[in-house]
């Protein structure tokens, strides 16, 4: 598959123990067979990325922060143990420093905009960003503003599960706070409404101990009420009916085990706490198996381990073609694209859980008896056909903006 444009893709999870440093490390490792491709380790306190590689590493984000290197002196490339036959020499990663450097971990607007700048200015194909865990400045402001990254949650760990879907209300609400900005121009066509009114809405949408209004829709709905077939109303509308959520669940253990105890109560949380206008595309799987977790033992990536062969010859002639042959089919809704309205009174589950199930199965009917190695490299096909088919913004980025530019970026975007 040919190469697409560059494209920044940040790799996150609502909570630990989820296998994201894992799942982020073998697929930048698929996606590198596609094109060059750069893993940056931004869990500053645990430098988990270099914990699962054994390759030595000269210079990291330390040198950056502290030593005036660019990102692209901190590159760390695998040495020859790890890929003896040149494979992956189109990976490379950059590590987060080997101890805890408080200016470094807990790092400031400034350090932040400074890695931001820099990670813009990396002439590659493909950034994966493995971001810490958990909810804070130093995740939201590497995520997108149209779209979650690849949210990385089990079917194991229901609480990482939920707080996978506080990650896209973060987004949402931290996009429509720039849009509503007190400087932001739109009040020029409010026709008298200011800042506070609208802030004020967003604030209760957004405080879950407030349900007096549900979720987006009843903003969109108490909007609606207060100024009438506005435009701006339109822009709120479309700044969450395009938005793409992407999803993948590591350790799978079946269909309907992984639907019942992950995608359920998911995309349950996001019609009822966030919207029924999202557009909500599982990615795909990776198969529990204990060959990862004796890699990560190993410290030598399951992708790059001697593949066994098979005792018998495979089945299907060209297992890659008929892999991005069946990535391609599973685009789901394109952003935007007309469904039925939600009830802005009475969230319904429902508008996703039937697709939800019905692409999930379908999926695993076509995919069974994959294994993992098989999994990554669906995954880095399905984020291929989504780069070629969609808009930038729907899948990553082709850079991070800071809040400083996001009024100008959704402005340029049509928000």
């Amino acid at each position: 598959m040919a190469n697409t444009s560059r494209r920044i893709i940040p790799i996150s999870s609502g909570k630990g123990g989820v296998g994201k440093t894992t799942f982020a490390l073998n697929y930048a490792l698929a996606l590198a067979k596609h094109g060059r491709t750069l893993l940056i380790d931004l869990d500053m306190g645990t430098s988990s990325v270099r914990n699962c590689i054994d390759t030595p590493v000269e210079r990291d984000l330390y040198h950056f922060f502290k030593k005036g290197h660019t990102l692209g002196d901190c590159v760390t490339t695998l040495s020859p143990k790890l890929d003896p036959r040149g494979q992956f020499k189109n990976f490379g990663f950059i590590a987060a420093p080997r101890h805890l450097i408080e200016d470094i971990t807990n790092f400031s607007l400034a350090k932040r905009e400074q890695l931001i700048d820099a990670i813009n200015t990396l002439d590659v194909p493909y950034v994966v960003l493995d971001l810490k865990s958990g909810l804070d400045a130093n995740v939201i402001e590497f995520l997108p503003y149209s779209n979650s990254g690849v949210l990385v949650f089990t079917p194991h760990l229901q609480a990482a599960t939920l707080a996978a879907s506080d990650i896209v209300k973060a987004i949402l609400f931290r996009k429509l706070r720039a849009i509503f900005g007190a400087d932001s121009p739109v009040y020029a066509e409010l026709n008298g409404i200011k800042p506070d009114f609208v802030n004020s809405l967003i604030d209760r949408v957004e405080d879950v101990y407030d349900d007096s209004v549900s979720n987006l829709d009843g903003f969109v709905a108490d909007l609606r009420n207060a100024l009438g077939n506005h435009p701006i109303v339109d822009v709120v509308m479309r700044t969450i009916d395009t938005f793409s959520v992407h999803f993948v669940l590591n350790m799978f253990n079946g269909v309907r085990e992984s639907y019942d105890t992950a995608v359920r109560p998911f995309v349950q949380n996001l019609a009822e706490n966030v919207s029924g206008s999202l557009t909500i595309l599982n990615l795909g799987w990776i198969v529990a198996h204990q060959d990862i977790n004796k890699a990560n033992n190993k410290r030598v990536p399951v992708l790059l381990q001697p593949e066994e062969k098979a005792a018998a010859p495979a089945k299907k002639e060209n297992p890659a073609a008929e892999l991005a042959k069946i990535a391609s089919q599973y685009t789901g809704v394109k952003p935007g694209a007309p469904r039925p309205a939600p009830n802005p009174f009475q969230p319904d589950p429902n508008i996703y859980l039937d697709s939800q199930l019905s692409m999930l199965k379908k999926m695993f009917g076509d995919m069974k008896g994959s294994s993992y190695r098989e999994n990554f490299r669906y995954l880095a096909y399905r984020s291929l056909h989504i780069m070629e088919s969609r808009r930038a913004s729907d899948f990553g980025d082709t850079r991070i903006f800071k809040q400083s530019e996001m009024q100008q970026a959704l402005s340029r975007r049509g928000r």
